[in-house]
């Protein structure tokens, strides 16, 4: 799709913040970015002056997130919020899964997309490096896959044809080699982790400001994609 206003939940972590800077640098002045955040000082100035709006909320109320999808008029709604590098149980991504779909589920919001940023390990894919050690990973991260479970299951039983769920292998910074592949669920993963800045550089060029101009080319309501930087 060609997006005209994205609504970034998790604006101020570090997968938001590479996500609104490549919106920009894509140079696609017809895209709006509306950030939408918990607690605006960990949105730094540069990130907040991309924005064409800043809003302040809990992305577990439901009243909050209309408020934000009102207020940008988003087409797409990008999700990418977590606790941060903890392990321990937590149900934020499917809680605010489920205020979220609420919101786009009314009849005024039916013609927003959703895109989820997951996790390789979710939704019945695998993590698989090789000599078991895929195992132990996914047992080190269970509380954190069971809570992406529950969040893609909230968009994909309710909205499924407008959801794009993308699931990355580790996340890291300043590994950025300019190039990402696609693998499917249960297929070894090439490499074992995926850097912020290409993950956003692929999500801008393929999905959010796609000039591809086919329907036949729109990720939305497809499988989820598995990915990882080469």
């Amino acid at each position: 799709m060609n997006a005209k206003s994205v609504l970034v939940i998790g604006a101020s972590g570090r997968t938001g913040k590479h996500i609104i800077h490549q919106i920009v640098q894509t140079k696609n002045a017809a895209t709006k970015i509306f950030a939408f955040c918990r607690d605006l000082s960990k949105l730094d100035a540069d990130t907040t002056k991309l924005c064409s709006g800043v809003i302040k909320g809990d992305a577990r109320n439901q009243g909050d997130l209309e408020r934000a999808v009102t207020k940008s008029e988003a087409d797409l709604v990008i999700i990418s919020i977590g606790n941060g590098d903890s392990v321990k149980k937590s149900d934020i991504r499917t809680a605010s899964a489920n205020a979220l779909v609420s919101v786009l589920s009314k009849p005024e919001n039916r013609n927003i997309k959703a895109l989820v940023i997951s996790s390789t390990g979710s939704g019945g894919s695998r993590i698989k490096i090789g000599f078991g050690i895929g195992k132990l990973i996914e047992f080190h991260l269970r509380h954190v896959l069971k809570d992406h479970d529950g969040q893609e299951s909230a968009f994909l039983e309710s909205m499924k044809t407008r959801t794009m769920i993308v699931r990355p292998t580790a996340l890291a910074e300043n590994s950025s080699t300019g190039m990402m592949t696609v693998f499917r669920d249960r297929e070894r993963s090439p490499t074992i982790k995926t850097d912020r800045k290409d993950l956003a550089e692929w999500l801008v060029r393929e999905v959010i400001c796609s000039q591809k101009g086919s329907n036949d080319y729109d990720r939305f309501g497809s499988k989820p994609v598995n990915l990882t930087t080469l």
